[in-house]
């Protein structure tokens, strides 16, 4: 059986309570905090740029081969600078939903 304890909590301290409360379980909901890039030429694999664009690695191959993205082969890998990945996210969103119109 349940016990109900009566008590009286001023409104403003109630607000806080439930807010609080309520921000620890809207945590779990908030996506993962994507990785901060540096410009020191740090290397992304092809996994992890698919991952940080959401795309597929027909459509990363698909960049790669039209320029929109610039690929380095190192020891038999292929690689991308992070900084440019992050400089192309405008322009593969600008080009996203141009091969659709007749010009």
């Amino acid at each position: 059986m349940e016990t109900i304890i009566l008590h009286s909590t001023p409104l403003k301290d109630f607000r806080d309570i439930i807010g609080s409360i309520v921000e620890e379980k809207l945590q779990q909901f908030r996506p993962a905090e994507t990785p901060q890039t540096n410009a020191n030429g740090e290397y992304l694999t092809r996994k992890e740029v698919c991952d940080l664009l959401k795309i597929s690695l027909s459509t990363l191959h698909y960049y790669s081969k039209d320029g929109t993205l610039q690929s380095y082969r190192i020891g038999g890998r292929i690689l991308y600078k992070s900084v440019e990945v992050q400089n192309s996210v405008q322009s593969i969103l600008s080009t996203k939903y141009k091969h659709g119109r007749v010009q």
